[in-house]
């Protein structure tokens, strides 16, 4: 027997999850195992305790009688081995607790829980904690289905049209895409979250989207180029208070299958963030998710390769509201940093160096605490590149989500990103990139916020104090130069 410490396989089944809330499935009578053997075990430890108070008590009744050892030792060793028994049940009890409580977070944020969840509660018996699990799960399901009707139905509508349809956000992340439009601009290039500038060349859409925003909505028509030096018309509409562009390219002869992909809620932007104070809610906490990729590990000498970010406000993340840019570092990237994180010197040799990326990595701090995985590092590499560029800095309010896991677990022993991303049921895609890292992150702190709330830390100075409980990692870190 063992804990788990990671997330597995999905609890329901596609025919599992339930139309609609008004034809929810009910689910199999939950099957008491853990319960039945849990007395059962205790029954064997009674016996054990009074086979050995008989055996204490023998030679006051028969003076001459003298137990054996081996009835002693066998007595003994059962009571042990059941309570060892015993002890490890509860510990697999509680954290299936937890992965429960896990997904009651998400579910009550709205969310559908991770398809990865414990496969002991796949099969058609399962305990009490199981059962919950999946009511949970179910319940979650209902109204992700219910929630997401009147999407499908606008997804039918733009699947259904002839043309192809990109809408993309001020930064030129793609948030919808229909089956036409991936035909017409490569699925490689262009899907949703990606950069529509991996299809359509940066100067020719810029001066289009700028014609369109002094368009007062009425659309333009434009001769964009591909990445590839092609010309192709466009009609591109502003898409106003939602800061954006609407696309639209004729694709009468493009195959295509009335399917879209969309994730508008890109397009939402953050509060105008005040400046935190130690006695900002943490529910209210403006942040700057942000990792960096480096040449490597040293503080004082190597650079920064790579800046991803993305903007919370207390447990919402913003995903229209992102940094994803190269640097220049003006040094040879070694080889066995390339194999870590995948960037090359043909990548990052027409990037801008790193002091043309401080006006936009300026705004994004500005009135926003730093968050990140082995925080410290980060702001090392950045305060030694704002100084080699020749730009001011001033250390920001920060918290790690590292030090945060430590102190909340710290019997954890494994608190790598990935590790603390799974026990959390957070999906981990493109590790080792600085953006997807830094929505990894994003992900995992603010999922550790109910729980630091659980705990009576509500503020950021309370998470500040509570982070430094975790003095084990503090001491590795300061160690590691940061």
């Amino acid at each position: 027997m063992h804990l788990r410490s990671e997330l597995a396989t999905d609890m329901l089944s596609v025919e599992d999850a339930p139309a609609s809330a008004g034809q929810r499935t009910l689910l199999p009578q939950a099957k008491p195992r853990a319960r039945r053997l849990f007395q059962s075990l205790l029954l064997i430890q009674a016996f054990s305790l009074v086979a050995l108070a008989g055996i204490g008590f023998m030679p006051r009744v028969v003076p001459d009688l003298v137990p054996p050892v081996w009835l002693v030792g066998l007595a003994a060793g059962l009571g042990g081995l059941v309570l060892w028994i015993l002890w490890d049940l509860l510990r697999d009890h509680f954290e299936d607790l937890k992965l429960v409580g896990v997904a009651l977070n998400q579910t009550l944020r709205g969310e559908v829980p991770p398809e990865r969840l414990v496969t002991r509660w796949q099969g058609p018996q399962v305990d009490e904690v199981g059962h919950l699990a999946r009511l949970i799960v179910e319940i979650a399901s209902g109204r992700a289905l219910e929630k997401a009707r009147p999407d499908q139905r606008l997804a039918s509508v733009i699947g259904a049209l002839g043309d192809a349809v990109v809408v993309i956000t001020e930064s030129g992340q793609v948030s919808l895409i229909n089956s036409a439009g991936k035909s017409l601009l490569g699925e490689q290039r262009a899907a949703v979250g990606t950069s529509i500038y991996a299809a359509l060349d940066y100067d020719s859409l810029s001066e289009a989207m700028e014609r369109a925003r002094n368009a007062n909505r009425r659309a333009i028509e434009a001769v964009l180029l591909t990445v590839d030096g092609e010309e192709i018309h466009a009609r591109i509409t502003d898409f106003g208070e939602h800061r954006g562009a609407v696309l639209t390219f004729s694709a009468e002869e493009v195959e295509h299958f009335h399917e879209v992909e969309h994730a508008l809620d890109m397009h939402d932007r953050p509060p105008e963030p005040l400046p935190p104070l130690d006695d900002t809610l943490l529910s209210e906490l403006p942040g700057l998710v942000l990792d960096t990729e480096t040449t490597g590990l040293d503080v004082t000498y190597d650079s920064v390769i790579s800046i991803g970010a993305v903007r919370t406000h207390g447990t919402r993340i913003y995903r229209g509201v992102v940094m994803d840019c190269l640097v220049n570092p003006g040094r040879s990237i070694p080889a066995r940093s390339t194999a870590i994180h995948g960037i090359t010197n043909a990548m990052v040799a027409d990037a801008p160096p790193f002091g043309h990326v401080v006006p936009q990595l300026n705004a994004l701090m500005t009135n926003t605490v730093f968050i990140g995985h082995n925080a410290g590092y980060d702001i090392a590499m950045l305060r030694r590149a704002y100084k080699a560029a020749g730009q001011p800095w001033r250390d920001p309010p920060w918290l790690d989500v590292l030090l945060l896991s430590a102190a909340l677990d710290p019997k954890e022993t494994d608190l790598n990103l990935e590790s603390i991303a799974l026990r959390l049921g957070v999906n981990v895609t493109a590790r080792h990139t600085a953006l997807g890292d830094a929505l990894v992150t994003a992900e995992v702190f603010t999922r550790l916020l109910p729980r630091l709330e659980e705990r009576g830390i509500r503020t950021l100075g309370d998470a500040v104090e509570f982070s430094q409980t975790a003095r084990q990692m503090i001491a590795a870190q300061r160690s590691a130069g940061w």
